[in-house]
């Protein structure tokens, strides 16, 4: 593998191992509320750490940038950092609908009916996941309790 590959592959964990501390450090001052955050983060760095050793060990190019379509790598970013910034305006419920509404569409489905199902049960499923089940506080316009 030569060296630009291998700083491609690198890349990856880097940013994680990154992001992971970036989340622990901010989880820390939250005293019980942010347990959960600090032992993602810590799965996400374990993980990271193992895959930078991995790829340093084998030497293997795992990705392989060609025949892939920016255009739609960008837009899917885009949908997400909009999806950031409307949580807070929206609410969870009606953010999180059009996100997989959009997704799925942008993904080639045509049938609306479908799309609409099966946005509403990944709502209904990652609300009952996370409001119910861990009592995570979501961003709400209406239903909240």
């Amino acid at each position: 593998m030569n060296k630009k590959q291998l700083i491609i592959e690198l890349a990856m964990p880097i940013v994680f191992a990154l992001v992971s501390v970036y989340v622990i450090v901010k989880a820390i001052p939250m005293e019980s509320e942010g347990v959960f955050p600090i032992m993602s983060a810590g799965v996400l760095l374990a993980c990271a750490v193992y895959l930078f050793v991995e790829t340093l060990i084998k030497q293997k190019a795992v990705v392989k940038l060609e025949g892939v379509n920016l255009p739609m790598v960008g837009l899917t970013i885009l949908a997400l950092v909009l999806y950031v910034v409307l949580l807070k305006r929206i609410g969870y419920l009606i953010d999180t609908f059009l996100l997989c509404a959009f997704i799925m569409r942008f993904l080639g489905y045509k049938k609306l009916g479908v799309i609409g199902i099966c946005s509403l049960a990944a709502v209904a499923g990652t609300f009952f996941v996370f409001k119910v089940l861990l009592s995570v506080p979501l961003p709400m316009i209406f239903l909240d309790f």
